[in-house]
């Protein structure tokens, strides 16, 4: 790599955090996938009006504090600033190159990523902590009505 052209590295750049964010979509989304049947579990239960109901929300309330803890959140957010400051590194880098002919195509694949990354990790973060919180709430108001018991 010369100092008038940082291409090179942009392009490890790019590709670095294209598969860090596609690794991140797969565990995002397979976080949300658990949430959400474990939200129609909730659903389908809710009542517990049986023994058979009770024991599926005893099951919901262990499952949610499974999916809703702080090591979750805390890898979550911090994968998504590691793949943002690279992809403003990168970008900051490129800057360097705007008179290479490629100068146009890569910017335009490290925006076009940035904003499908942050588009679809704001969802999926966003749609997993509510749904998850639904849950929460109530397992929260069955125990708080003494139909579900964790002891």
């Amino acid at each position: 790599m010369s100092a008038a052209n940082p291409l090179s590295v942009v392009g490890l750049m790019l590709t670095l955090s294209s598969l860090l964010g596609s690794f991140f979509y797969l565990q995002l989304s397979a976080w949300v996938r658990d949430i959400l049947a474990l939200k129609s579990k909730s659903d389908l239960n809710k009542f517990a009006g049986t023994n058979d109901e009770k024991k599926a929300m005893r099951e919901c309330a262990v499952e949610v504090d499974k999916l809703l803890n702080w090591p979750t959140y805390l890898v979550n957010s911090v994968v998504i600033v590691f793949v943002l400051i690279m992809i403003a590194t990168a970008l900051n880098m490129l800057e360097r190159a705007a008179a290479d002919p490629l100068y146009g195509p890569v910017r335009f694949a490290f925006l076009l990523f940035l904003g499908v990354f942050v588009v679809l990790s704001s969802v999926l973060f966003y749609h997993g902590r509510t749904q998850g919180n639904a849950v929460k709430k109530e397992v929260e108001r069955l125990r708080a009505e003494k139909k579900l018991d964790l002891s």
